[in-house]
């Protein structure tokens, strides 16, 4: 069950030069431009069920979009010595008061209904707790198993610097255009061989541990599901007007870009859209 969002309005961008970081006691984040790093900062792999996508708002978290994950297996590391029955993703981003909305670029989008491997994180965090992206869907494409990454392709494999990227797996719609009420279309190219190709749960959570074990990189430490503000308000946040796009260049908006990889992106870097070009 989701709840009904408003519709998008035309966003302007802001970039996010400092932010109050969260759960308290927690080590802070450093850059993780490698796999090891990642899984350094990061509690737990688990694998869960969207059962509920809702939208939330105060003056100390801003406004979230909060995705319950149900049905868990944790593959590494722990959620404690009993691990509870579901855990929220509290996003940031979602609909303001006044019918604005606020988008943050590279906060992964958990859809309602779908399986998920994700990435919880072992330090502050602010924008998303899920450890720099790493959420893989779980989909089944001619009757085989695989994930999808964040950016929507298949995992093909694993390195030193995180999955190895495959073909997009979903089609863009014919109209060019982003109907969230559309079903996705799987891209002609992926089909039975193409999909046995790529890895599945399994195959990726025994490829973590053998890099993990090799490396003595295993996810360990507390995840903490609140961000914690210090701060008065959400709002109170040193924003900028993002610099305008190069003339001829083609490019989409920054804030539509496709990640380009997001255990390099630190929450520093991260853009915020919303309408009106202000928080």
């Amino acid at each position: 069950m989701r709840t009904i969002r408003p519709s998008l309005a035309s966003a302007l961008l802001a970039g996010v030069a400092s932010w109050p970081l969260v759960a308290r006691g927690a080590p802070p984040p450093s850059p993780a431009g490698t796999l090891e790093a990642v899984l350094r900062q990061t509690a737990a792999v688990v694998e869960g069920h969207v059962e509920d996508v809702s939208y939330r708002h105060d003056e100390i978290e801003g406004p979230r979009t909060v995705a319950t994950l149900s049905r868990l297996v944790v593959h590494l590391g722990s959620l404690g010595a009993v691990a509870p029955p579901s855990v929220e993703i509290r996003s940031f981003g979602g609909p303001l008061p006044d019918g604005r909305e606020v988008l943050a670029t590279h906060v992964p989008a958990l859809l309602p209904g779908k399986r998920y491997l994700v990435f919880l994180r072992n330090t502050e965090w602010t924008l998303s707790p899920v450890a720099f992206g790493q959420a893989f869907r779980i989909e089944t494409v001619a009757s085989v198993p695989i994930l999808v990454d964040p950016q929507g392709r298949l995992v093909m494999g694993l390195g030193n610097a995180g999955t190895v990227p495959g073909p997009p797996v979903f089609a863009e719609p014919a109209s060019g255009g982003l109907d969230p009420a559309a079903p996705e279309r799987v891209a002609t190219w992926i089909g039975a061989d193409l999909a046995r190709q790529a890895l599945d749960t399994s195959e990726l959570v025994a490829s973590l541990r053998a890099f993990a074990r090799a490396r003595d990189a295993w996810p360990s430490g507390e995840f903490s599901p609140f961000p914690v503000s210090r701060g008065p308000s959400w709002s109170r946040v040193f924003v900028a007007q993002a610099p305008p796009e190069e003339e001829d260049t083609g490019d989409a908006l920054a804030c539509f870009d496709e990640p380009g990889g997001d255990a390099d992106v630190q929450e520093d870097e991260l853009l915020v859209c919303t309408d009106g070009g202000g928080p």
